[in-house]
């Protein structure tokens, strides 16, 4: 077992390498390893979390395989605080001027100004930045249109892609959670029908993870 988890291991740091170098050329292969680095981020808190109690092997595999139990509430308890964010407060933190940067996944606001190599202005995930855009975590349209909080029509494969980042987000050892999101406003039937629109134009996946994911590997495998 312990063979195998070193090659797995083997296989892993190669990919990651590998795809470091392809991500910067080729807008496809840059889409699929956002997922691939996105995971990574998932398996290491795993990992932490199950410490003693689930092999890494079997982690490793059930989430780079995308058969991985959910990770949500009801199995790991989330952070509550009483904060509550509203939609003014969570605009003004988009890292500009100095800023914090928030951004929020289903009505709940995670502050990852330590990540603003991704989200910070000029970054490439910036438009998730101040604001709730769980329908683009689910589709990976990321057109102005699609960055709303709104998941009508969406299907159960997409919704599942934002309870993994609601995840990633939660346990990750850097960005920390804010408070709950409230007083949610606008025309939502006439967002998501420009979301629609917006969506049908392009070939989307999910968006994942950039570069830099800060996984690591230890000699006994946890």
């Amino acid at each position: 077992m312990t063979r195998r988890l070193h090659l797995v291991r083997s296989v892993l740091l190669v990919a990651t390498i590998l795809s470091s170098i392809l991500l910067a050329r080729l807008p496809p292969v840059q889409r699929a390893g956002m997922r691939f680095f996105r995971d990574l981020g998932r398996i290491k808190a795993r990992r932490r979390l199950y410490t003693g109690s689930h092999n890494s092997m079997v982690i490793y595999s059930e989430v780079l395989l995308g058969r991985e139990p959910s990770l949500l509430a009801d199995t790991v308890p989330f952070v509550e605080n009483g904060v509550v964010v509203d939609t003014e407060e969570l605009k003004e933190a988009d890292g500009s001027e100095t800023r914090p940067i928030w951004l929020s996944v289903k009505g709940r606001v995670y502050d990852v100004s330590l990540g603003s190599s991704f989200y910070g202005p000029d970054a490439h995930y910036h438009g998730f930045a101040g604001r709730d855009a769980t329908r683009a975590f689910c589709t990976g349209c990321l057109e102005p249109d699609c960055l709303i909080a709104s998941t009508e029509g969406l299907t159960n494969s997409q919704l599942r892609e934002a309870d993994r980042w609601l995840e990633y987000y939660e346990h990750h050892d850097k960005y920390k959670y804010v408070g709950r999101l409230v007083n949610v406003s606008g025309n939502i039937d006439a967002m998501v029908e420009m979301a629609l629109e917006a969506e049908s134009a392009g070939d989307y996946i999910p968006p994942q993870l950039p570069t830099g994911s800060d996984i690591e590997f230890t000699s006994d495998g946890t």
